[in-house]
């Protein structure tokens, strides 16, 4: 799909990943189907079981098929406590324990999970998370890192990217490195005040693994020195310098769920502009219904036509999206979807099994 095949509307939807956080999947497939939207993440609430999760991903897909662009079904498959998988897969232990009982299950894990994403439709996965764990007292990352300090993180992350299979995209978030804070930025934005210790630290999983890898997720942390007043997932200063300029990195930037930010007084006014307004390619939003959607896509438009300069950065932002969806093969395909769960479970049960074997 070439670029200049789009008109406006079409590439502003691109740059959206919306969800709901109910049963009412119905709101999505409107946005899909009238508003061109690029990518949708899956929530457990949108399903009750395997059946009913393979009817809205096939639902979803259709939706999209009069559509130019095949469409980015995402999701937070972290496995352990992070788990959107329905009651019939067995859920995997936490990633923590696995690579620190033993590490060379780390590729089966990440394996396991990318051929249960793969034969569900699902091409893009929010996992590995590659922060540094902060201790006990973190209970935002606790059991979802891998065991380890920076080098360690590092390896063991590349390893599950290698081993996810052909077809699912794996995200790695959060940067610049949420165990840097023990807040939960779902509840509260963390201001960090040491930019020696992200710098030294918590970015260098993301530095090591920055070409390996097509796309990232950026966490709503204020960072002394180095994000201004802004969370780093709007701040479009750092990022640019960051990911632009330094790293020459041309893949895809991932706002973690902007939402959030409506919770926080001081953003909520106008955190929706600064996104958009940034060098993020794709925003993720969780929306409460069909309208929602519409208002920030309308919004975005009026910012595109008073400004040639956002135009173009959403014309390099839908380039590099349609770079990645060439790339992987996503497609709208529904004829060979489902899995085979009962050897998927085998296979769990396995992996599990030798963690509990220590």
């Amino acid at each position: 799909m070439k670029l200049d095949t789009l008109n406006i509307e079409e590439k502003m939807g691109q740059r959206f990943i919306f969800g709901v956080n109910n049963s009412n999947i119905n709101d999505i497939i409107k946005l899909v189907k009238y508003n061109y939207v690029g990518g949708v993440i899956l929530y457990r609430k949108n399903y009750s079981s395997y059946d009913s999760m393979l009817k809205v991903i096939k639902e979803l897909k259709l939706a999209n098929k009069n559509n130019k662009v095949p469409l980015f079904i995402a999701i937070d498959q972290e496995g352990g406590v992070v788990n959107r998988f329905p009651r019939e897969i067995k859920r995997l232990k936490n990633i923590y324990d696995i690579s620190k009982v033993n590490r060379n299950l780390v590729k089966d894990y990440a394996k396991v999970i990318s051929d249960i994403l793969l034969g569900l439709g699902i091409n893009m996965n929010f996992a590995p998370v590659v922060d540094i764990y902060n201790g006990s007292k973190s209970k935002v990352l606790l059991h979802r890192c891998f065991y380890g300090d920076t080098e360690e993180v590092t390896s063991l992350a590349k390893e599950y990217i290698d081993a996810t299979t052909k077809g699912v995209i794996s995200v790695i978030k959060h940067f610049p490195g949420h165990g840097s804070t023990t807040f939960d930025t779902h509840f509260l934005i963390p201001y960090v005040f040491s930019k020696k210790e992200i710098m030294d630290r918590h970015i260098r999983p993301f530095d090591k693994l920055i070409n390996d890898v097509d796309a990232v997720m950026v966490g709503h942390l204020v960072i002394n020195g180095l994000t201004g007043i802004l969370p780093a997932s709007i701040a479009n200063n750092f990022l640019y310098q960051y990911f632009r300029k330094e790293k020459k990195y041309n893949n895809l930037i991932v706002t973690d769920e902007l939402n959030m930010l409506k919770r926080h007084l001081i953003y909520r006014f106008y955190f929706m502009n600064k996104a958009i307004k940034s060098c993020n390619d794709l925003l993720l939003v969780k929306i409460k219904n069909y309208n929602e959607g519409v208002r920030i896509i309308e919004k975005y438009k009026r910012i595109i036509v008073r400004d040639k300069k956002y135009m173009d950065l959403l014309d390099e932002s839908v380039f590099r999206i349609l770079s990645v969806k060439d790339k992987y093969g996503i497609n709208d395909n529904i004829d060979r979807l489902g899995i085979n769960i009962d050897k998927i479970n085998r296979e769990i049960e396995r992996i599990n099994g030798e963690l509990n074997a220590k």
